[in-house]
């Protein structure tokens, strides 16, 4: 018997889908003991929940005897540190976030035999539409058009399109594939910027163009639209800085919807300020939550969004597909789809 632990809040039609896909497992789950959610869909909770002692007593029960965990254990908003010392039968973990990597590494699981697999691509479509929004917004003159509405005024300047326009997404995975497939339909050249390139890369069916994470500064030189897709590494950290933001054509437009360490906040706040990006759309920040003396939240041509533009409710299904066909890998022996590199933390 292969018993599972679900170590998040999930609803109980997905928990039966869990438990009637075979036979040979057990789902340990308790509702009480995971952090209660502050929306559907949630899965990591209020940032000051802590279980009581009699809860933390059967959460670490529950954590003694399971092979399988279903996301991380937290409290305070953060991952359980030392996790294979709590769970010792312990083989794998399907994280609920795409990036789970730098979460792995807080709950002490990369020195660790643990397998780790994340939900990339559960989110990517919800990602891609906030940046396809952000460049419609941006090309049709949304901020003007409101702007003009509330002071009742007629003005007729003209707008823009997208067709035509040159998108460079940095970082072509599953977020920044799906980026690129909603783009093209709107007559956008996209070039793919990624950590290597090779002949055969499949990602060439995505991007009209690739270039290699060294040919950074020329592709971002080439573009009207930034898309930053990266996770959070020892390798990405602000790897959009000072010289990568000065490479980009001015007027140009940046979204991140990666890891907000990936950028030079103050680089950017000072671009967006002389005119060099004409603005931004945001979803992750270095600081979160974004402080308020932060200058992004008085600028009109930037979108902030709370690192929330991928909490939708239906992604709760698509989590609970994935995890059932890993989960119907590992009872076969077969290799699990998303399985972290530790070394690179994607």
């Amino acid at each position: 018997m292969v018993k599972v632990a679900i170590a998040s809040y999930l609803p109980q039609d997905q928990v039966q889908r869990i438990e009637k896909l075979d036979p040979a497992i057990e789902v340990l789950y308790d509702p009480e003991v995971v952090p209660p959610p502050r929306w559907p869909g949630d899965h990591v909770g209020p940032a000051d929940w802590i279980p009581s002692p009699a809860q933390r007593e059967r959460l670490l029960g529950m954590l003694a005897e399971a092979e399988v965990l279903y996301d991380f254990p937290r409290e305070k908003g953060a991952p359980i540190p030392d996790l294979p010392a709590l769970a010792p039968r312990l083989r794998w973990v399907q994280g609920s976030m795409a990036g789970a990597g730098e979460v792995a590494k807080r709950a002490g699981l990369l020195e660790s035999e643990v397998v780790v697999t994340t939900a990339s691509g559960v989110y990517s479509p919800y990602l891609a539409e906030f940046a396809l929004l952000a460049m419609l917004a941006h090309a049709k003159r949304l901020f003007r058009l409101q702007r003009d509405k509330a002071a009742k005024r007629w003005n007729e300047e003209p707008v823009d399109t997208l067709e035509g326009k040159t998108l460079c997404i940095v970082g072509l995975g599953n977020i920044g594939r799906a980026i690129a497939s909603r783009a093209r339909p709107f007559g956008v050249h996209t070039t793919g910027v990624k950590r290597t390139v090779r002949e055969d890369d499949p990602a060439r069916g995505y991007a009209d163009e690739l270039y290699a994470t060294e040919d950074l500064h020329d592709a971002l030189s080439r573009a009207d639209y930034v898309a930053v897709t990266l996770p959070a590494t020892p390798e990405t950290t602000r790897l959009i800085d000072r010289r990568a933001i000065s490479a980009m054509r001015r007027g140009a437009y940046f979204i991140n919807v990666g890891r907000g360490s990936v950028v030079d906040e103050g680089a950017l706040v000072e671009a967006l300020r002389e005119g060099h990006l004409s603005g931004a759309a945001l979803d992750v920040f270095e600081t979160e939550p974004l402080p308020a003396g932060s200058p992004l939240w008085e600028m009109d041509e930037v979108i902030v969004s709370p690192h929330a533009t991928d909490n939708v409710p239906e992604a709760d299904r698509r989590q609970t597909d994935l995890f059932c066909e890993n989960l119907r890998r590992y009872l076969a022996g077969e290799p699990l789809e998303n399985q972290l590199d530790k070394r690179l933390l994607y």
